[in-house]
């Protein structure tokens, strides 16, 4: 069953007879972060996509969480996968885990947000509240974005972006409000103890404090399998996808056991 509606889907490396693995990016982010790690993967079906209000997908609509969540729940439904989300990606993840999926064979998140307000960002201006309604006036969101890109990728890298690249990564500044509003307000909410597949967590060699808060938390709910790649930051899937690779590689041959 394919999506209940036009979001950007590719399926990378297709082969009907081969394991899957669906990923979901994080916030600010797209699909095509993985196609390094998908290359890396060539005998495996890789799933990318947008998630609503992102890059291909930036005016499907709506993007709130709960409409994310049913959007993963149809790209599962097409066939057994493995699913790998990165940050926020994780959170869905860990979201569809506790409500189980026939098709789900296990879960694995780098650096993933729990639900909770501690993921906010200073200096934002915003009530949560406000931004889970969507009551946040466009030049406000696209400000917030902008900023976090900024932080995410320099100053200097900003700078570089053609304006037209601008304008479209300030526009998802909408999406990215919302779900993060919602995350902290309340409308995600789910019971880790639930969880009953299996789950690999990975984080970066230097995390935050809410990172490795988050880790903890998993583990002593889910019994999580965890680990740490080397020399990494928080966008681990784009500088050392070939460790990420090999986490995913070994969780799919014990799935096949």
């Amino acid at each position: 069953m394919p999506p209940r509606r036009s979001i950007h889907v590719e399926i990378l490396n297709q082969d009907a007879s081969a394991p899957r693995v669906v990923t979901i990016h994080g916030a600010m982010d797209r699909g095509n972060s993985f196609r390094a790690l998908a290359k890396l993967l060539p005998s495996i079906e890789v799933v990318i996509w947008d998630r609503a209000g992102y890059a291909h997908s930036i005016d499907v609509a709506p993007a709130g969480a709960e409409d994310h969540l049913a959007d993963l729940v149809g790209i599962l439904d097409d066939k057994p996968a493995l699913v790998f989300g990165h940050s926020l990606g994780g959170t869905y993840a860990l979201w569809l885990a506790s409500l189980g999926h026939p098709n789900l064979l296990g879960v694995s998140t780098f650096e993933s947000p729990l639900p909770g307000g501690a993921w906010w960002g200073k200096g934002w201006d915003i009530d949560p509240h406000d931004a889970a309604l969507g009551r946040v006036p466009p030049e406000r969101s696209e400000a917030v974005a902008e900023r976090f890109l900024r932080r995410m990728i320099s100053d200097a890298t900003w700078e570089l972006l053609p304006e037209r690249t601008k304008a479209l990564r300030r526009a998802e500044g909408a999406a990215f409000i919302l779900e993060l509003g919602q995350l902290v307000d309340g409308a995600v909410r789910f019971d880790l103890d639930a969880i009953k597949t299996d789950v690999v967590a990975g984080i970066s060699s230097r995390p935050s404090s809410h990172h490795q808060l988050g880790l903890a938390r998993l583990v002593t709910a889910t019994e999580a399998t965890t680990y740490c790649v080397r020399n990494s930051r928080h966008g681990a899937h784009l500088t050392s996808p070939d460790a990420l690779v090999e986490v995913l590689g070994q969780q799919l041959k014990i799935q096949d056991r």
